[in-house]
């Protein structure tokens, strides 16, 4: 079936006299020919109607969402069966054929793609069976009115409504309250960020931050604290990098983004003005640091809860390798019902604020916790003095956690018994490196990789990209009774090799580690996506660095370091919760700073009501 010439095909509607008017708007028509190349059928396609009772209670969209997306259903408004296509079954296969390719078509044509179609079917002349025969689903009878000049008039012809859903989820993206990344012109530039704002659940982060206390003085107070605390934060998520990018966007923000922050209004102009630079340094120190992260992190954790997300696969721009792309194994217990499936992981790791630095010349360090599964960080402590000093953050930071049926990923330095005592009291289970640090574990677990067979891994993957081969191949091993290490049940011994595109091998490297995890608990396929799923904090401090620029930041006072470090982990984090976790988050910021609304959209900040 090939599209048909416009001119000749109005000539054939015109003769045939089959409906008395045109097309109007967005059209596309359609010839079906038969193998000898004589034409069988006609159709076509045109915008939708402004309003169909049936149709808009099926998808439940509201008036506003109406208007905007009517565009993204096709009406067929032409259905014509020639003397040669009145064979059986010639409708519904002309009409499959047609709705096969609208959608690709209508891209072409048009700029955007169709995910639902509709046709009104006059019972009286028709019933509808090619119809019924294409998919489609009949939803009521119309009313009998018509638009004419610009207002409705009865005329009395009740039509029944049918419509053919071309996307799975066609109702769910016309109704959503964001416009999902399949709404947009898909012959947009790449480089655009395609974020669905629906997936986020929208509670609204300003009211908690009203509940932190204001420790300002209260004389000569202009600008509300939450207000200029969320603003800090819309701007963050915008890309902006230091206070004084921070300050410059909220300072060519719309009257429409303030009035929905509630920003203060001038007595002399009547109009709505954001906090200076100064208050925005103030706001950034004077705020409880602690009572911020718990605040922000909580609210992530809510987010992740409702979204939890498994890491796709092909890991682009700001991601790191934490996918596979081939898998095979061994083991008997590596089919897909293997245990261990549903544990998610919680990835713990301290990261140094390179260019801040305290007035005794140590450098800030924060540790936070990380899912693995969505990205966002549910919790952050600060750790005084030294990286050494991690060891006595831990345990406060793993307090504020629900562990029950997670499983916490830390490097060596956490491998300590207290740590281990800890998270099983919790909750929760362990997956912890092991190195000398910890002797007697340590030789322990050489002693049991010695003893695995080499030559038949547990489970092993490969995946070619970023001009390389890796190979992860994995073992388990019971951990001797001898060892004393608190719940420890068993070595996971991950051999990483890397070879370049011709598959010489450039390195190769053994790891161990201790989980207190049994056969029962977890396979050994499921143990190594936890090991590789601790690389994924790796991820969010390679964004921080290269994205937000932080460890260059020289912003250095009070508690300034710390929180702008709790933004840009709330910043990460809403983005990967609203996309999937390979999108580009440089890309999505940029985006964020040309649409400064979505920003408080993400942050579940209400729009104005019209008057």
């Amino acid at each position: 079936m090939l599209p048909g010439d416009a001119r000749r095909f109005d000539a054939e509607l015109d003769e045939h006299h089959w409906l008395g008017h045109r097309m109007v708007g967005e059209t596309m028509r359609y010839v079906a020919v038969d193998a000898s190349g004589e034409w069988v059928a006609l159709v076509g396609f045109a915008s939708p109607a402004l309003s169909c009772g049936p149709r808009d209670r099926y998808i439940a969209w509201s008036a506003e969402l109406q208007l905007r997306r009517l565009r993204f259903i096709a009406s067929n408004q032409r259905f014509c069966i020639l003397p040669a296509g009145r064979r059986h079954n010639t409708a519904s296969v002309v009409m499959s054929r047609s709705l096969r390719r609208l959608s690709a078509d209508w891209v072409e044509s048009w700029g955007h793609p169709i995910l639902l179609v509709e046709t009104f079917v006059d019972p009286s002349r028709h019933l509808g069976t090619c119809y019924g025969a294409s998919s489609f689903l009949r939803l009521g009878e119309t009313q009998g009115f018509g638009r004419r000049s610009g207002r409705y008039v009865a005329h009395g012809q009740v039509k029944d409504v049918y419509v053919r859903a071309l996307h799975r989820r066609a109702r769910e993206l016309l109704a959503g309250t964001f416009d999902h990344p399949l709404l947009a012109d898909p012959r947009s530039p790449a480089g655009v960020a395609r974020i669905d704002f629906n997936t986020a659940d929208l509670t609204s982060l300003i009211r908690r931050l009203e509940t932190i206390t204001d420790p300002r003085d209260r004389r000569g107070i202009r600008h509300g604290f939450a207000t200029t605390l969320v603003l800090i934060a819309c701007a963050t998520l915008a890309g902006n990098k230091s206070l004084v990018a921070i300050s410059e966007w909220c300072e060519s923000s719309s009257q429409e983004v303030l009035s929905r922050l509630g920003a203060r209004i001038s007595p002399a102009s009547g109009l709505r003005i954001p906090p200076s630079y100064a208050t925005i340094r103030r706001a950034t120190m004077a705020v409880d640091a602690d009572a911020l992260d718990r605040i922000v992190n909580t609210w992530a954790g809510e987010q992740a809860a409702h979204g939890a997300r498994v890491v796709g696969d092909g890991a682009t721009g700001d991601e790191a390798d934490t996918t596979d792309s081939d898998s095979t194994g061994s083991d008997p217990d590596d089919a897909g019902n293997a245990p261990g499936a549903d544990l998610v992981g919680v990835a713990v790791d301290g990261k140094a604020v390179r260019g801040a630095r305290r007035g005794d010349g140590t450098q800030v360090q924060l540790l936070a916790a990380l899912r693995h599964d969505t990205g966002m960080v549910i919790g952050q402590a600060n750790v005084e003095n030294d990286k050494t000093n991690e060891i006595v953050t831990f345990p406060g930071l793993i307090d504020q956690l629900d562990l029950t049926g997670r499983v916490v990923t830390a490097d060596a330095l956490h491998t300590q018994r207290d740590a281990a005592k800890l998270i099983s009291t919790k909750g929760g289970h362990f997956v912890l490196g092991v190195k000398q640090n910890q002797p007697k574990l340590w030789d322990a677990a050489v002693e049991a990789g010695s003893s695995v067979d080499f030559d038949h891994p547990g489970f092993e993957t490969e995946q070619r990209g970023h001009g390389r081969i890796d190979r992860h191949r994995a073992w388990s091993a019971p951990v001797p009774a001898t060892t004393t290490f608190p719940h420890a049940s068993r070595f996971v011994i991950v051999e990483r090799e890397s070879s370049t595109l011709d598959d010489v091998r450039v390195s190769i490297e053994t790891r161990f580690y201790v989980t207190d995890l049994t056969r029962e608990d977890a396979s050994v396929e499921h143990l190594l996506r936890l090991v590789r799923g601790h690389w994924s904090i790796e991820s969010l401090h390679w964004v921080r660095d290269n994205t937000f620029d932080e460890d260059r930041s020289q912003v250095r006072t009070g508690t300034i370091p710390r929180v702008l470090a709790t933004l840009r982990n709330l910043a990460i984090g809403i983005i990967r919760h609203a996309t999937y976790r390979s999108v580009n988050i440089a890309a999505a910021t940029r985006q964020l700073a040309r649409q400064p609304d979505l920003t408080l959209d993400l942050l579940g900040i209400p729009p104005l009501l019209c008057k």
